[in-house]
This record gives structure tokens, C-alpha cells and sequence, in this order.
């Protein structure tokens, strides 16, 4: 991109869950023609465009055998599968998890094996129910969609070795590049965040974050972080989050009511209704577009 080249302004993508079957050309191109459509419908076709790069880290997710019976994380784009249990705490975090989702007692047991199909295998009866009631209160699926990013959601927080791996291979990219902006979408708004928490994005430090899709907003997903659940953005951080009606992950809501100190821009856009958690639709927006044109602007 030409324009990315003449305004210098380098931006770091950090990518949710679901990109098993991509890597990071394809996702600095999707990322990149999204975020090109929003600026030139917005600015016209001479909008200056900022070189984007997106560190592919979902391969560290993978199956990869620590011994017999434990693996390193969980396959993309997939429930678990038979080889991957939980264990007592893991099933406690999900529980949990999906309870603040999905408040109030969960159906009858003979109802959400109607709602689920057959039973999933090494899925505990309790989880089950609380995927169910998912279901009965956000709509058909929901309780499958959001189980793949609470269980990643438990590894990233609670395997120091995995999560050390994501942190190194985003750092990576930000210091080759010198970026001092970050786009994170879903599960990667998690981990800039942790970063930025971890003293990780300092030197000469990230001055702006654009986040998408958040599960900031998840109470227990920010008490797994290091410290405790408050979120507090430093003064100097410009935050600027976007949510989406429909956006199963956010609930439609932002991030404002949960910080603590500091402050961020909340701004809710329509992403449509066949897939508004995705990171082109929100990328794509005009919003957003006026979030980067600032940077390239300065």
C-alpha cells in the first residue's frame, strides 16, 4: 500500500479465535481490505491507508502433546473434542463464565439436550446446562459460539507457558515494526490489554488501542488477569472500543462501565445480522475509519 508507505503510520493487529485455517499474509490482507474499504468510502479513494501487519499465533493452540493425556491448548474453530476434558478448574471457570452470560437457573435437563443435540463428549453435565440456558436467553448456538472463546479465553489465562508464547509473538511484530498502535478483535483485546497491564507495551510505548468485540466486558475473563477485575487505562493510552448490536461476545455493550480509572470511547456500530462479532465487519466501519484517519492525520 503506497499510502501506508508515504504516512509511516504502522498499525499491529492482535486476532481473535477462529483463525485456524489462516495465517498472517491472509490476515494483514483481510484486515487490511476491510480497513480500506471503511477509509476510502469514508475519505474517498485518496485516504491515506497505514501499513497493517497481524502476528498469526493460533498455531501455538493446537493439539500438541505435552504427555499421554494433556495438550497445549484447543483446536480452532471447533468444540472440544474427545481429547480435550476439562479438568475441575477449567469447569469451574466456564461455569462461571457462562453463568454471568446467561444469568438465572439453567433449563431442565431434558430441554437442553433439545436445544444441543446429542450429548458432547467430556463436556460436564453443569457446563451442558449452562450452554443451554446461553441458548434460550441470546438464541440458537450462542452457548456453542461463545464456549470456543471462554475455554481458549482458560488457557491463555491460566497456561503461563502459553500464554508467554502469544504475549512473545505479538511483541515480536510490534518491535520489528515499531508500531505504536494496536487493532485488537474478541480474544485479542485480552491480551493487548494484558500486555499493556504487564508493563509489555512501554518503550517508547503504544499510544493508541482500538478494540473490537471485547470480552473485557466478562467479569470473569478480567479477574483471570493478572492484578485484579478493575480495568484501569493509563493516561496516557488513547482507548477507543467498538461493539456491535448482536455481537454475541460483547452483548452488544462496551467497556466504559467497567473501567475503573482512566477512560476509553465506547462506540456501538451496526455490523449486520449474519455475523456481527466478525473482525472485517468491524474494521470495515466508517467509525473506526475515522478512529485511524486520526492517527494518520497526526
Amino acid at each position: 500500500m503506497n499510502e501506508a508507505i508515504r504516512d509511516g503510520v504502522h498499525i499491529v493487529g492482535v486476532h481473535g479465535i477462529g483463525q485456524g485455517r489462516t495465517n498472517e499474509v491472509r490476515l494483514a490482507y483481510d484486515w487490511g481490505n476491510a480497513l480500506k474499504r471503511g477509509l476510502t468510502r469514508r475519505y474517498g479513494p485518496g485516504a491515506a491507508v497505514p501499513e497493517l501487519t497481524v502476528p498469526h499465533y493460533t498455531g501455538l493452540y493446537q493439539p500438541v502433546a505435552l504427555d499421554a493425556n494433556r495438550h497445549l491448548g484447543l483446536a480452532d474453530e471447533e468444540l472440544p473434542s474427545a481429547g480435550e476434558p476439562m479438568d475441575v478448574h477449567e469447569e469451574d471457570f466456564v461455569v462461571r463464565a457462562l453463568t454471568a452470560y446467561a444469568p438465572g437457573p439453567p433449563p431442565e435437563s431434558r430441554l437442553h439436550q433439545g436445544t444441543l443435540g446429542a450429548p458432547l463428549p467430556y463436556i460436564p453435565n453443569a457446563v451442558t446446562r449452562r450452554l443451554a440456558a446461553a441458548d434460550a436467553r441470546h438464541g440458537r448456538g450462542a452457548g456453542a459460539k461463545v464456549l470456543v472463546l471462554v475455554r481458549q479465553a482458560y488457557r491463555y489465562l491460566h497456561e503461563e507457558e502459553l500464554g508467554e508464547l502469544i504475549r512473545k509473538v505479538i511483541q515480536a511484530e510490534i518491535e520489528r515494526s515499531g508500531a505504536r498502535v494496536l487493532i485488537a478483535h474478541s480474544l485479542g483485546s485480552v491480551i493487548a490489554y494484558d500486555m499493556l497491564q504487564r508493563g509489555e507495551l512501554q518503550d517508547p510505548g503504544t499510544h493508541t488501542l482500538i478494540t473490537c468485540g471485547s470480552p473485557l466486558g466478562w467479569l470473569t475473563i478480567r479477574g483471570g488477569l493478572p492484578g485484579d477485575a478493575h480495568v484501569r487505562v493509563p493516561g496516557s493510552l488513547h482507548w477507543h472500543n467498538f461493539h456491535a448490536d448482536g455481537d454475541l461476545v460483547t452483548g452488544g455493550t462496551g467497556l466504559s462501565d467497567v473501567v475503573t480509572s482512566g477512560s476509553l470511547l465506547d462506540t456501538r456500530v451496526n455490523n449486520g445480522i449474519a455475523a456481527p462479532h466478525d473482525a472485517v465487519r468491524y474494521l470495515s466501519q466508517a467509525p473506526l475509519a475515522d478512529a485511524v484517519a486520526e492517527l494518520t492525520a497526526t
